[in-house]
């Protein structure tokens, strides 16, 4: 009996210490698995936020091109006209072209890259800095890979009423000049030469630049507790290296060991494989030895990157050996009192054998107790394990168990973790101490919703008990009794800081310049409507302070870009330390700032700021080695006096700048009234113009076209004139740009082709012959206005005869050389209509066009018939026009014969046609009609106006 007690006790202590040893297993592998599904979620997170950040990146790399030419163009432009403005009517044109030239020949942008090139309209190189054997010849015909036409698309770009326009091509990459790749131009019209200036970027150049931007501030990434992210290519080139913390290495304890697998074949194997996922590999830590560690990987296809995040285990390798350690300490414990126990029932065997039925049966109920304990135990422990599962699968980070009265029963690690506490800390406190609704309602809200819908879900703060709060996600749903109580709730927290800072650090490169980390013109617009709305509000006034630095350029072209962008960053700094209260300064671009003064009293207070400005920079700038002196140029415009809009307002705040450069810089202007009076006129007459449409304020009027020969009327040409109630007629200059600018010239070119048409047709009505009536139309009617449509409406509407229709173009117009104005003039020579050149020998005089659309009529323009015959470059060109006409079979008028001496030399070089003021005026119709009575009264038979 004795041994069978000692055998009993020794099994017991046995079966106890191995059951021990199993739940340690059980929670161990439980403990890494929710450990690495932990860490495993929050790489996700951290590299979805990545990739939202890489697609934005690769996404601008166009718009950013964009920006960069246009302000580039932009600039050289205006110090273009600059000089022209300036030397015009002291130098001579060629000498004028040739000091732009050189000014600009020079200048680079781009860390050097960058370079302007000037054409004229048809062709022409006029300065190449990287070919200079290439000005002066034609570009015409370059076309790139894909079979484009490089210049006849710059061309295009800048031919609308703008002047300006981008244009993409293909050319050859400083590269690889053997290879051709996508660039982008921005192109502006410059008048008085008519040439193009512009400047053009790689795409791949731009965005290598901001894949470059990319990869270092992926490696300025770090986040809780050791994690890095690493950069590789699909064949293995490393573009960013995980830098791991400056941490000891811990000893593994029993997770096995995993080879040294480098980390970018890993991340290839799993990406290839999986398309991306977990993987675990080494990496050598800062003291040397290797360190085990769980990443994940993606691909970012944009790029073709892969991109592994990672964190050390050597935190759960510690956590798991405690554990053990915890567990071989109580099974020695148990071993210790099961000897000592055993050693006790022998002594009391043995003294007290008499006893010994009545001692063992008090030992098996003792036994029954212990095991009852333990049962309960366990079915108390399987209820927890059946609420555990329930709460793992609400959520995959942070889960609690809270009790009837919402207190903490039990959450998991990672909740803890949440909270800054361990989760003995936790049990029996009230949720309402730890979270709080986002809106600063409290948990109270919570608690009524679960009360009434049995579940809430939304964002909540974690205040930590170590440290600022937290926002999370939380969702709470109650565990039901059979009766319909809720007897516990069950909640799931995400930790959403990650996604607050990466949504925090897109707007802020959204909205912030990259150089200053000041404003930029997105957030300036946002902020200056504010500051007008609120101004208007108070019944005070918003300011725009225009700030340029004089001659910043000269800084940039001969110390470098790196002196001039550290140049503007000091400045930055010293206009930002003038900001009072909700003022704003910000960087638009270039060497260009904005100061925004929100609700100030007067313009004083403005004209004080930029006197403040003006003071702050009187003391030089120290860049390096250099010390740098830099003046302000200012423009001011007030709202609501100079605006009322953002737009407007820096518009005008610009031109007030340049006036304030034109006075001798470092000054300010205001915006002054005579300014603000010519944007008033301009869209006061665009008003009236409006108007004069419903108010039918236009007139026609004819100007005969004459024989040369016998003074015949073989045609006339119609004129528009618009007859204003209270300022009378107003000159065609005036108002036709105008139209064509706002669209309106397509309306108006209808009612002059409809009132031409029926006049004519009404001509041949009451006998006065077929007289050809010559339209004009504008390159606006051709390129929008679905013009041989109209044409041939009202030629059906009116009855009259195509032939006796001519429609009078520019050159500008057929050098778009586009398919529909091909077309729209193909369908109007179908009809029968004759076309005419306009003002020919003034714009690009190609013959290529003429050849290629068989036009009916030359018309030489006045500016080479006012001097004749007396200026032989004028006689020269009017003598080469009429053989050009004539070798093409093509009919030639004069305009503006105005004497009797210019009729004679143009009849005796052989041109049959003529209008001008010698022969009439233009006239009303009613004079017109007199004129053919008059004719037909005095011809001895009907005029033959057919040509």
């Amino acid at each position: 009996m004795l041994l069978l007690i000692l055998l009993m006790t020794a099994t017991v202590g046995l079966l106890s210490t191995l059951q021990d040893r199993r739940d340690l297993e059980k929670r161990l592998v439980t403990r890494e698995a929710e450990t690495l599904a932990s860490h495993e979620a929050h790489l996700r997170n951290q590299l979805a936020g990545l990739a939202d950040y890489l697609e934005f990146q690769r996404a601008r790399s166009e718009e950013r091109a964009r920006q960069i030419v246009r302000e580039q163009v932009d600039i050289v432009f205006r110090m273009a006209e600059a000089i022209y403005e300036r030397e015009h009517g002291r130098l001579s044109d060629a000498h004028i072209r040739q000091l732009i030239i050189e000014a600009i020949r020079p200048l680079r942008f781009l860390d050097g890259r960058g370079y302007y090139f000037i054409d004229t309209t048809d062709g022409h190189c006029v300065l190449l800095p990287i070919a200079p054997q290439l000005e002066g010849s034609s570009l015409w015909d370059n076309r790139d890979d894909t079979g484009h036409y490089v210049m006849r698309g710059l061309a295009e770009a800048a031919n609308n009423p703008a002047g300006a326009g981008f244009s993409r091509y293909r050319w050859y990459s400083p590269d690889n000049p053997r290879q051709m790749q996508e660039k982008i131009a921005y192109v502006r019209r410059f008048e008085p030469f008519d040439w193009i200036i512009g400047a053009g970027e790689y795409l791949y150049q731009i965005e290598a630049d901001l894949q470059a931007e990319a990869l270092k501030r992926i490696g300025a990434i770090s986040f809780h507790p050791d994690g890095v992210i690493g950069v590789t290519t699909a064949d293995g080139r490393i573009l960013v290296e995980p830098n791991l913390l400056a941490q000891p290495s811990a000893r593994h304890a029993g997770l096995p060991e995993q080879p040294a697998v480098p980390w970018t074949a890993a991340a290839r194997e799993v990406i290839q494989r999986n398309g991306g996922g977990r993987l675990q590999f080494s990496l050598p830590g800062p003291d040397g030895r290797a360190q085990r560690r769980l990443g994940y990987a993606v691909e970012h296809a944009g790029w073709q990157w892969y991109l592994v995040a990672s964190v050390g285990l050597d935190g759960l390798d510690a956590a798991l050996e405690h554990e053990r350690d915890e567990v071989r300490n109580t099974a020695r414990h148990r071993l210790e009192f099961t000897l000592l126990l055993l050693a006790v029932a022998s002594t009391v065997a043995v003294i007290v054998s008499l006893a010994f039925s009545s001692w063992i049966g008090r030992r098996f109920a003792s036994y029954r107790g212990e095991i009852a304990q333990r049962n309960a135990a366990l079915e108390a422990k399987n209820r927890e394990l059946q609420l555990a599962a329930r709460v793992f699968e609400c959520g995959n980070e942070a889960m609690m168990v809270l009790d009837a009265d919402h207190r903490f029963i039990t959450v998991n690690s990672a909740c803890a973790q949440l909270a800054g506490l361990d989760a003995a800390a936790l049990r029996g406190r009230p949720a309402a101490q730890l979270l709080n609704d986002h809106d600063g309602a409290g948990w109270e809200r919570i608690a009524r919703e679960l009360a009434e819908q049995g579940a809430w879900s939304g964002e909540v703060t974690v205040r930590r008990e170590d440290g600022p709060t937290l926002p999370a996600q939380l969702s709470v749903s109650a565990v039901l009794n059979s009766a319909g109580g809720a007897t516990h709730y069950v909640g799931a927290l995400t930790d959403m800081s990650a996604h607050k800072q990466t949504e925090a650090l897109l707007r802020h490169m959204a909205e912030y310049d990259a150089l200053t980390d000041l404003p930029n013109r997105s957030l300036l617009h946002d902020r200056a409507r504010a500051a007008i709305q609120g101004a208007a509000r108070t019944d005070r006034l918003a300011a725009l302070l225009f700030i340029d630095l004089d001659r910043f350029k000269n800084v940039n072209d001969s110390l470098g870009h790196s002196v001039g962008d550290a140049l503007l960053r000091q400045a930055a700094k010293r206009l930002a330390s003038l900001l009072h209260g909700g003022d704003t300064i910000a960087r638009p671009g270039g060497d260009e700032f904005v100061m925004l003064l929100a609700e100030i009293t007067d313009r004083a207070v403005a004209a004080n700021r930029a006197a403040q400005i003006i003071d702050a920079f009187s003391t030089p700038f120290r860049v390096e080695h250099y010390e740098l002196s830099v003046t302000p140029s200012i423009g001011i415009a007030i709202a609501p006096d100079d605006g009322v809009d953002a737009d407007t307002l820096l518009r005008n705040a610009d031109a007030a700048m340049y006036h304030a450069k034109e006075s001798g810089r470092n000054t300010y202007r205001f915006f002054t009234d005579e300014m603000s009076l010519r944007v008033r006129e301009r869209l006061e007459l665009e008003n009236l113009l409006r108007q004069a449409m419903s108010r039918d304020e236009f007139e026609v009027f004819y100007q005969p076209q004459f024989g040369l020969s016998d003074h015949r009327i073989l045609g006339c040409e119609a004129l528009v004139r618009w007859r204003h109630p209270e300022r009378g007629l107003i000159a065609p200059e005036r108002f036709i740009p105008l139209a064509e600018d706002t669209g309106l010239i397509v309306a108006i070119g209808r009612r002059v082709l409809e009132t031409a048409c029926h006049t004519a047709q009404g001509w041949r009505a009451a006998g006065l012959g077929d007289i050809p009536v010559a339209v004009n139309a504008s390159p606006v009617q051709i390129h929008h206005g679905n013009f041989a449509e109209t044409v041939a409406e009202v030629l059906a509407e009116t009855g009259l005869p195509a032939r006796l229709l001519e429609i009078e173009l520019t050159e500008s117009t057929l050098m778009a050389d586009a398919a529909p104005v091909a077309a729209t003039l193909a369908a109007l020579q179908d009809m029968g209509v004759r076309l005419a050149i306009d003002d020919f020998g003034t714009g690009y005089s190609s013959l290529a066009y003429l050849k290629r659309f068989q036009l009916d009529k030359l018309k030489i323009d006045r500016s080479f018939i006012n001097d004749l015959p007396g200026d032989p470059d004028d006689a020269n060109i009017t003598v080469a026009i009429i053989g050009i006409a004539r070798s093409l079979g093509m009919s030639v008028i004069a305009e503006g014969v105005e004497t009797a001496a210019q009729e004679r030399f143009l009849v005796d070089q052989g041109c049959a046609e003529g209008q001008g003021y010698l022969f009439s005026p233009p006239v009303p119709v009613e004079s017109m009609t007199a004129l053919l009575a008059t004719a037909r009264d005095a011809a001895t038979g009907p005029a033959d106006c057919e040509r």
